[in-house]
């Protein structure tokens, strides 16, 4: 019996931390919930099917299948926004993201998806790298869009790459001063931040990286 001992004491080790892991997200999620409350946030459970065919559109990727968890919406400023978890599908293949969604005006409706950094990363040769792996041509991309060439005066912001159609330039997609705006998202959790007709998303890196809905507010708050 004793030689089982070590074994038991593993077990009830892993028990243990599996618990705290259990615990800590459900208190993550409630600090979450109470977060979003009191930035006006309610549930719109009913438009679970209208929200996952509009970042369908969004995504414009014909290799994946998207559904969204728990939505909620609210109105900052002249915004509608949306809260929810993205789930991006595709042969059994499942990747889940938490993301933001607004309404915003630009003097384009073509498809545009930005790559951020966050401020107190410097600008770099490795974050170059980045930019140029991220604009890549993976089949996450949307269908429709190519790599853009940057601005020098971008050189060293928080934008570290751009997709957008065949042979547009940045500056059709957006003009200069929404697109300082959203390089904030960088600083808010978002690496990714895309467009389409009026509408923008801001997409975390992986599930368990959040977004910063506090910064974002006021970050979309001064999107006019």
């Amino acid at each position: 019996m004793l030689e089982l001992l070590p074994f038991a004491a593993f077990a009830v080790l892993m028990a243990a931390v599996v618990g705290w892991f259990v615990r800590k997200d459900r208190a993550d999620k409630a600090a979450r919930a109470r977060k979003l409350a009191t930035m006006g946030f309610v549930s719109c459970d009913e438009e679970i099917q209208s929200l996952a065919e509009t970042i369908t559109r969004l995504e414009n990727n014909a290799e994946y299948r998207y559904s969204v968890e728990a939505p909620q919406r609210a109105k900052i400023g002249e915004h509608h926004a949306y809260y929810y978890m993205k789930n991006r599908k595709r042969s059994g293949y499942t990747v889940a993201n938490e993301e933001f969604l607004i309404s915003l005006k630009r003097p384009s409706r073509d498809g545009l998806m930005l790559f951020v950094k966050p401020s107190d990363i410097s600008a770099s040769g490795a974050t170059h790298l980045i930019g140029a792996v991220a604009t890549g041509a993976w089949d996450s991309r949307p269908d429709d869009l190519v790599e853009l060439d940057l601005p020098r005066d971008l050189g060293k912001t928080n934008l570290i790459g751009a997709l957008g159609p065949r042979g547009s330039s940045l500056y059709d997609l957006i003009d200069s001063q929404k697109l300082t705006l959203l390089q904030q998202a960088g600083d808010c959790g978002a690496f990714i931040v895309t467009c389409r007709d009026d509408l923008c998303s801001f997409t975390s890196p992986a599930q368990r990286m959040p977004l910063d809905l506090d910064r974002i507010r006021g970050m979309v708050e001064q999107l006019s």
